[in-house]
This record gives C-alpha cells, structure tokens and sequence, in this order.
C-alpha cells in the first residue's frame, strides 16, 4: 500500500517527467495534426489525460513513450469527434505515422543543430516572426498590432515558415 510520502514522490516524479518532456509531446501532438489551434486543444487534453492516469505510468519505463501513447490515443479521438478524420487516414497509417514520429523523438538534439542552420537561412523578417511566435518576448497579437498585420496572417506566414524549416531539416538529415 502507497503511504502519502510515495504517493507525493510520485506526484513529484510525474511532474518532472512532464515538465522535461512537455516540448517534445506537443511536437509530437503538432506532427499529427499540423493546425496550431487543433495541437494546442489536444494538448491540453492530453496533459489533463496523463494528470489523471499518471497511476498507470510505470517508472521504469519511458516517460515519453506512454505520453505519446496518450496522445497518439487523444489525437485520435479529436479526428473522430471533429469529422476531420473523414480524410480516411487507415488506423495503420497513422500509426506508423505515430512510431515515426516518436523514434524521430529519439534524435532531437541532431534535429535541433539542423534547425538552428535552416533558421539562420531564412529571411530576416521570418526569422523574426519565428523569434516572437516561439520565444518570450511578447506575442503574436501584440506583434500583428505592431506591424499593421492581421494576426491570421501571421499564422499563415508561420505555417509556411514551418514547412520550410521541416523540408530544410530533413533534407540535411538526409545528407549527413
């Protein structure tokens, strides 16, 4: 039987755990749905989920791995319960997108050096626009109010720009 000081260890070790693997979980949640608006929703959801079953999460285990299975299960819940999932993706297409994108997890650090030479190739108004839409100095509406822009295009700038920097990264990882 848990006593209070396992059950706060615990506690403690699954908040570690997320709060160290939360970045590579939304990425992981964006690969699979590209929608900004839609990745966040999922998210959310899937943060409460792993809250809730954090009982079930074995510590010997990767942290990572269960959570991408929560949300691998959260995203497909999302596609079914918005009718996007009318695309007729087969389950075992996406699942294999989902083992993709998880062993791609795997290679973070060798992804980011490539991200960090296909930022610097970007124009510097893109860059910038990278810089306010994933840094912390400010955002992205106060950046749209400040350069008379519509904050949707802005998204839709960010959304090219990610496409580039994605087809920019695998293209090096493909050569190295």
């Amino acid at each position: 039987m848990l006593t209070s000081a396992d059950t706060q260890e615990r506690y403690q070790g699954f908040l570690r755990e997320y709060a160290r693997e939360r970045t590579k979980l939304f990425r992981y949640i964006f690969s699979l749905l590209p929608n900004h608006a839609d990745a966040e929703d999922v998210f959310q959801r899937c943060s409460i989920v792993l809250w809730q079953k954090f009982s079930e999460f074995d510590a010997r285990r990767s942290f990572l791995a269960w959570a991408c299975g929560v949300a691998f299960n959260e995203v497909c819940y999302f596609l079914r319960s918005t009718n996007r999932g009318q695309l007729k993706f087969d389950s075992e297409l996406l699942e294999k997108l989902s083992d993709d994108r998880v062993s791609e997890l795997g290679s973070t650090d060798q992804i980011l050096v490539q991200l960090a030479d296909c930022l610097k190739l970007l124009p510097r108004r893109d860059r910038e626009l990278v810089r306010v839409a994933y840094g912390k100095s400010g955002t992205l509406r106060e950046f749209a109010e400040s350069t008379n822009q519509a904050p949707q295009t802005l998204y839709n700038n960010l959304g090219r720009i990610r496409r580039q920097l994605q087809t920019c990264v695998r293209r090096k990882l493909a050569v190295e």
